[in-house]
């Protein structure tokens, strides 16, 4: 079977440690397949939250999420220390594309664990349609505040 792979650019943006919760494993006992989305999910929220910023706040408007994509190389097991990297490589007129690359360390090496990527198109949530990424945000791309 074919499969496409993901990659994650030069730099990131943001980094963050979270651990491996024994309610995180799942009947192989290790990291189960839903939980990596609510390990990435907990990441982009402590990354928004560094500029000020909420999935219901993005400078007025929301963020809804379009897709998300997890391509898992290795076993986490519980206790595990990852650091989760994020970059945000694409932009367009309603939104942009999050990339995540999850690390642990085996031994004396940083190993690559999983690699991620969403898509988020900024949202009104009262009129529940796709707005226009804010000015503000798109001139500095979360590049400062």
């Amino acid at each position: 079977m074919n499969t496409w792979k993901l990659t994650f650019p030069d730099k990131a943006l943001f980094e963050c440690v979270l651990h491996i919760r024994v309610s995180d494993l799942n009947y192989g006992n290790h990291l189960g397949n839903d939980r990596i989305v609510g390990l990435l999910h907990e990441a982009r929220m402590q990354f928004l939250r560094t500029f000020g910023y909420t999935e219901m706040n993005l400078e007025g408007v929301g963020l809804i999420l379009r897709d998300l994509s997890v391509e898992l190389k290795k076993e986490m097991f519980y206790g595990d220390r990852l650091r989760i990297e994020i970059a945000v490589p694409e932009w367009s007129a309603t939104g942009f594309r999050m990339v995540y690359r999850v690390c642990r360390t085996e031994e004396t090496e940083e190993v690559v664990t999983a690699l991620a990527h969403t898509t988020l198109i900024c949202f009104d949530y009262n009129s529940k349609k796709p707005v226009r990424v804010p000015e503000n945000l798109m001139a500095h791309r979360f590049q400062s505040t």
